[in-house]
């Protein structure tokens, strides 16, 4: 009798779906299988001690031993081996599964279909201790924040309005280094964290570089992955050391208020893309409009939010397109935005989880604006 099985060939370090397959974590590629009757996954023997412990319950453990009918070690091989020693006809494989593998498996004589969805749909909707792993993440990156913080209170401004600190000019990558620093010494590794100032902060994803001033946006933007399990945090604050012009605070209010009413508005059944809209119009109304002029985007042309677990973006999106209502359980960014080449950005995120009653802000670190 013939069988489809489902098969990844990866790195837990590096894929969010063989994390969540097993549980085990390693830099090289190990293999996953998975059918009606079993899960399983064959790791090499300098794996095999390691995974013993680490990996989930439910998935049956094999080395390379298992399946001496394998021409050699290789991954290819031994899905070969698997194959004959199941009746397995075909290979159902995520989207990003690599070419040259399938081309090898399908010269085999097997068939590899990529899945057209979601390999693990339930990866959307998170578990209790997905939830608790999200918020350690969380935590920690809001320590960060707070350090960041202590260190701009403690900074003085120059004559030219740059600020100082401990003696030297305090500059974006400096800011950097001790927010990431904060999430090393937690067990979390920093992955591109956002400390832009100035005119820098227009653009969402700019990482900053050179010196912050006084009177204009400090956007920071930190999203932490925990080694132990790697599960994502995201968290943004936008602060000033003193205060910025009327014009930008009255921003800033606008994208707090927004941030706050949208998060009241997630709930089950709640379609995002109204999520969004709200957004916007809440921000339109404040004076704020969206549009493009030259080559420049101005105003509020991101999407207000993205799930977070394994992934840093992931389902479900809370953007413009994004219509299919929340279900609960997902854990999602509220991050409403305005952003100005003449002036720079105002950012400020939230986590939540939806909840059957509503949404459950995860986040503990209150909004910072002025900084003396």
């Amino acid at each position: 009798m013939s069988k489809k099985f489902d098969l990844l060939i990866a790195a837990g370090e590096k894929s969010a779906l063989m994390r969540y397959a097993t549980a085990f974590a390693t830099p090289d590629d190990y293999l996953y299988f998975r059918s009606d009757e079993e899960a399983g996954m064959i790791v090499s023997p300098l794996e095999y001690g390691r995974a013993l412990s680490e990996k989930r319950p439910d998935v049956t453990l094999y080395g390379y031993d298992d399946f001496p009918s394998a021409a050699d070690h290789s991954l290819v091989s031994l899905a070969l081996a698997l194959a004959r020693s199941r009746n397995i006809t075909e290979f159902r494989v995520p989207a990003d599964f690599p070419l040259l593998m399938a081309d090898r498996l399908r010269a085999a004589g097997l068939r590899v279909t990529p899945d057209s969805g979601s390999f693990f749909p339930e990866r959307e909707f998170k578990r209790e201790d997905e939830i608790r792993e999200i918020t350690q993440a969380l935590r920690l990156a809001e320590d960060a924040v707070r350090a960041a913080c202590r260190v701009i209170a403690e900074s003085t401004v120059a004559a030219d309005r740059t600020l100082c600190y401990e003696g030297e000019t305090l500059t974006s990558e400096k800011l950097r280094g001790i927010i990431d620093l904060v999430l090393v010494a937690g067990g979390a590794q920093p992955t591109g964290t956002i400390a832009a100032g100035g005119l820098q902060s227009a653009e969402p994803h700019n990482p900053g570089s050179g010196p912050l001033y006084a009177g204009t946006p400090i956007v920071m933007d930190v999203f932490p992955r925990l080694a132990s399990s790697g599960y994502w945090g995201d968290l943004t604050r936008t602060v000033f050391k003193t205060p910025p012009p009327d014009r930008v605070l009255a921003a800033y209010r606008a994208v707090r208020e927004a941030r706050e009413r949208c998060k009241a508005m997630l709930r089950p059944g709640v379609i995002p893309a109204r999520v969004h809209e709200e957004a916007v119009r809440i921000l339109t109304e404040a004076g704020f409009h969206t549009g493009r002029e030259g080559d420049r985007d101005f105003g509020f042309f991101h999407g207000l939010g993205h799930g977070v677990g394994l992934e840093i973006h992931e389902a479900p999106r809370l953007a413009p397109r994004a219509t299919s209502p929340l279900q609960g359980g997902e854990v999602v960014t509220v991050e409403p935005g305005l952003y100005y080449p003449e002036w720079g950005g105002i950012r400020l995120e939230d986590l939540v989880v939806i909840r059957p009653d509503g949404a459950e802000c995860l986040t503990s670190l209150e909004d910072i604006a002025v900084i003396d």
